[in-house]
């Protein structure tokens, strides 16, 4: 295998050389081999020219690659409890403490008594009253009187418009008013309310100071240390164990086959023109020095 890359690596480089050499002689000129012996008119000239390829070559390699994984882990975790704890402390207590003493006191003390006052008394007595009454009196007397007559109208005649005689008349009694006042005197008893003064015996109570000796009952406030005991509840972190799943990166290794391009050198027989034609343009498309 070594040796057959020795001698391709040999040959590929006697063509670059040839290759440069032409370069030389002609001005752009493709790198060929030695042109061939003129075939007939009809079959055209054909060269050897060297071409690099990309040829793709696989291969297997080895890689690493990380893959996620879940692992269950062991960890200490921790948690809040209320834990009752007695404790004893000291305070001070007031307590009321009650004291009897005796004390001198100025009291009101009550007393009946006799008095003589003077007071004014309601009398009611009959006394007896004139007084007039006055009262309208009617003292007229009856008259007779001559009064006309009313006359009816059918009595007179329809032409009677000149009777001048005296119309007739007749006698009436007529009561002649005659209005007088008369006062007659009336006697009636009535009674009279006198406030008159007498003397009369009152029962009074009076208040009275006098000192008394009472006893009181007065409390005192004693102060006392006193020790007890509570239950309280305390909060403290406890620790345990707890398991969870965490994702990890693991490293794997891994074989792939890759694929890669691998330049060669090939050689491969192209056709070419004649150099000498009457248009001097060579099949490259560039013109020969030799043509001018």
């Amino acid at each position: 295998m070594i040796w057959q890359r020795a001698r391709l690596a040999l040959l590929a480089n006697v063509v670059l050389a040839a290759a440069a050499v032409s370069a030389r002689a002609g001005d752009g000129a493709p790198v060929a081999a030695p042109v061939t012996p003129a075939a007939p008119a009809t079959a055209p000239a054909t060269q050897s020219v060297c071409v690099t390829e990309w040829v793709p070559e696989n291969y297997t390699t080895t890689r690493t690659v990380y893959r996620t994984e879940c692992a269950q882990e062991t960890y200490t975790a921790y948690r809040t409890e209320c834990v009752p704890q007695m404790q004893t402390r000291v305070c001070t207590v007031n307590r009321m403490v009650p004291e009897f003493k005796n004390e001198v006191r100025t009291v009101c003390v009550p007393v009946h008594s006799v008095e003589t006052r003077t007071v004014m008394k309601t009398v009611y007595t009959c006394k007896p009253v004139t007084t007039v009454t006055r009262k309208c009196v009617d003292m007229g007397h009856w008259e007779c009187r001559e009064v006309p007559c009313r006359q009816s109208r059918r009595h007179h005649k329809k032409n009677d418009c000149c009777d001048c005689s005296p119309p007739p008349t007749k006698t009436v009694r007529v009561w002649c008013p005659n209005k007088v006042w008369v006062e007659t005197p009336c006697t009636k008893m009535v009674r009279v309310a006198e406030c008159v003064p007498t003397t009369v015996q009152v029962n009074v109570c009076k208040m009275v100071p006098q000192q008394q000796t009472v006893r009181v009952c007065c409390y005192r406030c004693v102060s006392e240390q006193k020790t007890e005991t509570f239950t309280v509840m305390i909060s403290r972190c406890v620790p345990y164990q707890a398991t969870r799943l965490v994702a990890k990166c693991v490293p794997v290794q891994e074989t792939v086959t890759c694929c890669r391009m691998v330049p060669r050198t090939v050689v491969k027989q192209v056709a070419c023109c004649n150099p000498c034609e009457t248009c001097c343009t060579p099949c490259c498309g560039k013109r020969s020095r030799r043509c001018h």
